[in-house]
């Protein structure tokens, strides 16, 4: 092929390994003639094929970090997200969907992580290919909670592809002991990166490469072929024209997601992943529809089936004064709309040497809102009396361990008052009945709870954690999901 310029070379090269399925360079990286052949069959559909296999997923993002062939598969992606647009470009689901493949072409991924990152957000993107719910504003929030379904299974693929003989290799290389770990912070660096400027960079590069190859497929293919590549570079120009108005509306909720995100890899990374290492807090929380099912079949006896809400929720939020904890649903964070979780409220400045307690797991965060008095932990003598008492379902968090800090000189401003019940709702937010009667699951409350920004705690004043005395695990099986192997280390966990 001497009468092709050196750019065309690089282009045909790369297109070589779609159509070469037995490679030199594939049989060193030691993937079988199968697993190229489900790939190849990957790319035929496109990255948003809506089943596919290990091999495919697998095998398909090792394939890709190969130099010039991921320049092909991250257009190909790229262009999978513009024809989604294109067909409506008000479906606000369409537009995250590009920033999260645009965030996944950043330069600063290595090879390992953009590796990862394209595993995990595989199944979400193509969750966002369907045709999902427009209500409501945007925030990371709303689309953590829509995709989780296909976030669970984005971790269940890194599981996959930390398992490929090249990706081992990567792995010693970068010497990430927790894989997991070491993927929230990778994360977090790609999440710093995030902003309008950035995007288009990279949106603009990859434009480029899609342009050289639709001149490569003009020059050397068919008429036919030739024409319909041109369509989608034009279709492709046109979406980035138009994400000069729209893009910058969803950057702060992806964000949000990214972070949200983040959490999830670092919770993971307590119980799985870990190599060279013993694995000493195999713990993990049950999903809310796993929890809602688990309490039909068998209802715990902190859980009562009533019609009547004993401690029910604030209508609204009180006036937030000065200095105190935004927990108004004009509130950011964590902090968000948390009045809601209160029966009765009111602001209180915590005096110096006050004594507050939280109910953690091995993964929880020392650093969270919720807390209570001394006063109130002593009370709690079984896992029981937490859960009834603060309304805290078996999703929302689990136990097994106490942090204690001691409110420093200047005193701490925050909200205290009493619980509202909790009833349980399934993950679309729908209340689930016990009978034909009006009956509900219902999480008494009452205990007397304390609210505060999390940005108040000095980490160095915060007590060693201690085991509760309660146990890890719960009298539901399957409720809180723990294989406790060596004895937990009761470290600290401080969100930054």
């Amino acid at each position: 092929m001497g009468f092709l310029s050196s750019k065309e070379k690089k282009l045909s090269n790369a297109l070589a390994w779609f159509s070469a399925p037995v490679n030199t360079a594939l049989q060193k990286g030691k993937e079988t003639a199968n697993d190229i052949a489900d790939w190849l069959w990957i790319v035929i559909q496109g990255d948003f094929a809506s089943e596919p296999s290990t091999a495919q997923v697998v095998t398909g993002t090792v394939v890709s970090m190969i130099p010039f062939v991921d320049q092909i598969c991250d257009i190909r992606d790229i262009c999978a997200n513009c024809k989604k647009i294109n067909e409506d470009d008000s479906n606000p689901w369409a537009w995250v969907g590009l920033i999260l493949t645009l965030i996944g072409l950043f330069p600063v991924l290595g090879s390992l992580f953009k590796g990862i990152f394209k595993v995990l957000l595989a199944p979400v993107r193509r969750f966002m290919m369907r045709p999902l719910s427009k209500a409501g504003k945007f925030s990371g929030s709303l689309i953590y909670k829509t995709v989780e379904p296909a976030i669970e299974q984005g971790i269940k693929g890194i599981n996959r592809f930390i398992g490929s003989p090249a990706v081992k290799k990567l792995i010693s290389k970068e010497g990430a002991t927790n894989i997991y770990r070491w993927s929230a912070k990778e994360l977090r660096k790609v999440k710093a990166q995030v902003n309008t400027k950035q995007i288009f960079a990279v949106f603009d590069e990859h434009i480029g490469y899609l342009k050289e190859t639709v001149e490569f497929v003009q020059k050397y293919g068919s008429k036919g072929i030739g024409k319909q590549a041109g369509d989608m570079l034009k279709i492709v120009v046109n979406i980035r024209n138009r994400a000069n108005k729209r893009l910058g509306e969803f950057l702060a909720p992806v964000q949000d997601f990214l972070e949200r995100l983040a959490i999830r890899l670092d919770t993971e990374g307590g119980y799985k992943a870990v190599t060279n290492l013993t694995n000493i807090a195999n713990f993990r929380r049950v999903h809310t529809d796993g929890e809602v099912q688990l309490i039909k079949n068998s209802t715990p006896r902190w859980v009562d089936v009533t019609r009547n809400v004993k401690y029910p929720e604030l209508p609204k939020c009180y006036e937030i004064p000065k200095d105190y904890p935004n927990i108004s649903n004009t509130g950011t964070g964590p902090l968000k709309g948390k009045f809601k979780t209160f029966n009765t409220m009111k602001a209180v400045k915590l005096k110096e040497n006050t004594v507050l307690y939280r109910v953690v797991d091995p993964t929880s965060n020392d650093n969270s809102i919720c807390w209570m008095r001394k006063s109130e932990c002593i009370k709690l003598k079984k896992r029981e009396d937490w859960r009834r008492r603060f309304a805290v379902w078996a999703s929302w968090n689990s136990n097994g361990e106490v942090v204690q800090y001691i409110v420093p000189k200047g005193g701490m401003r925050v909200w205290e008052g009493k619980t509202a019940s909790q009833v349980l709702k399934d993950s679309k937010g729908k209340v689930q009945t016990a009978n034909g009667r009006g009956a509900m699951y219902v999480l008494e409350g009452g205990g007397i709870q304390i609210v505060l920004d999390p940005k108040d705690l000095i980490k160095a004043i915060v007590q060693p954690r201690r085991k509760t005395g309660w146990g890890y695990g719960s009298d539901i099986k399957g409720l809180e999901n723990t294989d406790m192997v060596g004895v937990p280390t009761l470290k600290q966990n401080w969100y930054k």
